[in-house]
């Protein structure tokens, strides 16, 4: 009897002790499961940190350390799928039909796959931007250069195109993060930067959400704690940047899209974006004339060499303005560019690479000039040279030419409202 009891204790005694080990594992079980919630908490109401941008113009060879993207906590990681609120699968698609916005590949209905729920990386995003900005013929035509060792072949022309242009300037240490999810203010600072505003002046990269929000591209959308941002987000704020006004000017970036030829007043018409004044607007919001009224007198073309020099010296104050010297007028540049205006204007074409395949450079070299530096704007329908002019500097890419540092000479050529200004080096 008393061997049983004691069997008994000792069954007891064991038993209290599974039940302290087991007790001692829940509590450790609650007390990480409790620093784990504390620690999303305290995550999920700090307002990320910025990095610091380096203003100014990156050394040779060194990007300047700005818009890191792919260390910061609150990305997403490139190729991730995410679910952005607001994705907008209109504007992606209309983007699309615009041929701004491609596609990642082919659904099974043969529709193309604009994956707006993936997070966007810092190539594709630097892609939309190039095209957003009519730059792409140019950008897969030039030899441009940047410092950036880890951009993949089929973006380097856009990433490269962007970089001389002072779009982008990378991480630092030669890297642009290329496969790294790009942030909403990240994107919204591109946008910025196309419509001719300058970060550190006009906005903070880190806060751009509030100038876009002014000026109507993002509506209240994004702040410090977006930390889900989609392709659907790029389509969104690039299809509202059309019709943003750029900086300093009535133009809007869609009249310039329309002016270079890239997009049609048609096509803009049919998805809902016109220009009237710098104000997006429906086309078919416009009065339209009594189909009875006469045509009014086509009004006389003005002369041309009068136009040419007007551009030559309005050129030529904007260079004074940036402390740069003045160009020198080259009549034999200015035969190439009139050349050029009456071949797009003779074979209705709008594009600085001829049906031939002639770049710009081919056609100063063909006529005999030296060129170690060139480079070409193009326009079209401007009555005025003040508006031409006016409409490049609103332009980062043309505004560059305009007031290169290694342009020496100029030439302007004007036929029929086309426009070509050619300079080199």
């Amino acid at each position: 009897m008393k061997r049983h009891a004691d069997n008994n204790r000792g069954e007891v005694a064991t038993i209290k002790n599974l039940l302290t080990v087991a007790l001692f594992f829940l509590t450790c079980i609650l007390l990480a499961f409790a620093a784990v919630t504390a620690a999303a908490g305290e995550g999920s109401n700090a307002v990320p940190a910025a990095a610091e941008e380096t203003l100014g113009e990156a050394t040779p060879g060194e990007a300047a350390p700005e818009e890191t993207a792919s260390a910061n906590s609150n990305e997403a990681g490139a190729g991730e799928a995410v679910s952005a609120a607001g994705a907008d699968i209109g504007a992606a698609a209309k983007l699309n039909l615009l041929g701004l916005f491609r596609g990642v590949g082919v659904l099974g209905d043969g529709s193309p796959n604009l994956a707006v729920d993936r997070a966007p990386t810092r190539a594709e995003a630097v892609v939309m931007i190039v095209r957003l900005i009519g730059g792409e013929a140019e950008a897969l035509s030039g030899n441009w250069k940047s410092p950036f060792t880890d951009v993949p072949e089929w973006a380097k022309p856009y990433v490269d195109y962007a970089y001389e242009n002072k779009l982008v300037y990378g991480i630092g240490g030669g890297l642009f993060a290329s496969s790294g999810a790009i942030t909403a203010s990240e994107y919204i600072t591109l946008v910025l930067r196309s419509l001719g505003y300058t970060s550190g002046i006009d906005f903070q990269w880190d806060k751009a959400w509030i100038l876009s929000d002014e000026i109507g591209i993002t509506g209240g959308r994004y702040n410090a704690w977006t930390k889900q941002f989609s392709r659907g987000d790029v389509a969104e704020i690039s299809f509202n940047a059309l019709g943003a006004k750029l900086k300093g000017s009535d133009n809007t970036l869609c009249s310039l899209l329309i002016g270079e030829g890239v997009i049609t007043m048609d096509d803009a018409n049919a998805l809902g974006v016109g220009v009237i004044s710098g104000a997006s607007v429906p086309m078919s919001a416009l009065p339209q004339k009594p189909a009875t009224e006469p045509a009014p007198e086509p009004a006389p073309m003005p002369n041309a060499a009068d136009l040419e020099h007007e551009v030559f010296v309005l050129v030529n104050k904007e260079r004074e303005k940036a402390g740069l010297c003045a160009l020198v007028w080259n009549e034999q540049l200015a035969d190439v560019a009139r050349a050029h205006s009456t071949d797009m204007a003779d074979r209705n074409y709008f594009s600085h690479i001829n049906p031939e395949g002639e770049k710009p450079p081919d056609r100063m070299r063909g006529a005999g000039l030296t060129v170690w530096y060139s480079a070409e704007n193009i326009a079209r329908g401007h009555r005025t040279a003040e508006s031409v002019v006016a409409a490049w500097m609103a332009s980062a890419t043309h505004k560059s030419a305009i007031l290169s540092e290694h342009a020496v000479s100029i030439g302007v050529g004007f036929y029929e409202y086309y426009w070509t200004m050619n300079l080199i080096g």
